[in-house]
């Protein structure tokens, strides 16, 4: 097996806390005198609503003249999926199930889509973008990234998604369905993405994908500079970038999220997954997050290549700091889910239309944040 020089996490000259695994690579991170990071300091539990909430708010929508009573997001990944078994079997509810696909829907994540809805008896609703365009809007800003890399811009690749909840909105009008429920996980913070647009980490205890006014205007003036120093940013995709933006930042988040009901259980999620629904995992990776998801191998790689560290780093310290696992399990975990899943990244690179090995090159020759200390 080809590694391209990859170095295993636990091989790097990265310091960490001693309570959680977040490096010291991590934006906005400090230590005290223990070695314990301020992430875990100020660290604030889940308080889910619980599940009779959710009931009550189940029957004020539920309807029985057979019709839809609720839409459901769906992406393939494990939460949502599991989401939508929640709500059919547990809430009783006769939802639609709605994915937006942009172009980074893989046939992994069609096929467990398909998998649930088929079983459950529920209505499944793609709305598709110009998946051609999507993928040539993506592979202009790899390419211009590629010249210039700059961690802080790693997001502009999933620009595209960002329509899904203006999508959400106007089916909800369409079908005259009253409630939206989505299924946002409250351990999978990524505030690192922003924060390396020097953006400080901001908590909303009801949502996961939030920032204040002043956030947004910082993050629409560090990518304006970024545009500035790097003009082959300057493309087609200039519009479709602009919308993604307002859509993501000011569309109203006009829906439940179920994991503020409910608590997130990795084992039974997966089980239940496994077992009732014949859920396919990936081949290239021991995880089973973020597997639907396209762009999240690539991605990945690049944090873990240039910071030393990716989003199962701050999903797997969020569980050590709700007690769900040890510190000593979270080592051992990363050191799995970060290995580079080069099968699906040589995916990514064949959709958009660049190279695999010098895309791979490139991505290797980036500066590394952890050799700066």
């Amino acid at each position: 097996k080809k590694r391209y020089n990859y170095i295993l996490p636990s091989k790097l000259p990265v310091v960490r806390c001693k309570k959680c695994v977040l490096p010291k690579t991590m934006p906005y991170i400090k230590f005290d005198d223990e070695g314990i990071c301020n992430y875990c300091k100020n660290y604030k539990q889940i308080k889910t609503n619980g599940i009779k909430s959710l009931q009550g708010i189940s029957e004020r929508y539920r309807r029985n003249d057979g019709s839809y009573d609720c839409i459901v997001g769906i992406s393939g990944g494990r939460d949502s999926v599991f989401g939508l078994h929640f709500v059919k079997t547990v809430l009783k509810m006769n939802p639609v199930a709605y994915t937006y696909d942009w172009g980074m829907v893989t046939d992994l994540a069609r096929r467990n889509i398909s998998h649930i809805c088929g079983k459950l008896g529920v209505e499944h609703i793609l709305i598709s973008a110009d998946i051609k365009k999507k993928r040539r809007y993506i592979k202009k800003n790899v390419i211009a990234w590629l010249k210039r890399p700059n961690i802080g811009m790693v997001p502009l690749f999933m620009a595209g998604d960002k329509a899904y909840f203006s999508h959400a909105q106007r089916l909800k009008k369409k079908l005259g369905v009253d409630v939206i429920f989505l299924c946002e996980n409250m351990l999978e913070r990524t505030d690192f993405k922003t924060g390396f647009a020097n953006i400080k980490p901001y908590f909303d205890e009801n949502f996961v994908y939030t920032q204040s006014l002043i956030n947004k205007l910082k993050l629409l003036y560090f990518f304006g500079k970024q545009y500035v120093g790097n003009t082959a940013y300057v493309n087609f995709s200039m519009i479709d970038t602009l919308f993604a933006y307002i859509y993501y930042y000011f569309t109203d988040r006009d829906y439940y999220n179920l994991y503020k009901y409910i608590s997130w259980n990795e084992e039974e999620i997966i089980s239940t997954l496994r077992n009732e629904y014949n859920w396919e995992v990936a081949d290239d990776t021991k995880t089973t997050w973020r597997i639907g998801d396209g762009t999240a191998a690539f991605y990945n790689y690049i944090y873990y290549t240039m910071a030393g560290f990716t989003e199962n780093d701050t999903f797997r310290s969020n569980q050590i700091r709700e007690g769900i696992i040890t510190r000593k399990e979270a080592l051992k975990l990363i050191e799995q889910e970060n290995e580079p899943r080069y099968k699906s990244i040589m995916w990514y690179c064949d959709v958009i239309g660049i190279d695999f090995e010098d895309t791979i090159k490139k991505i290797n020759s980036a500066p590394k944040l952890y050799e700066s200390y």
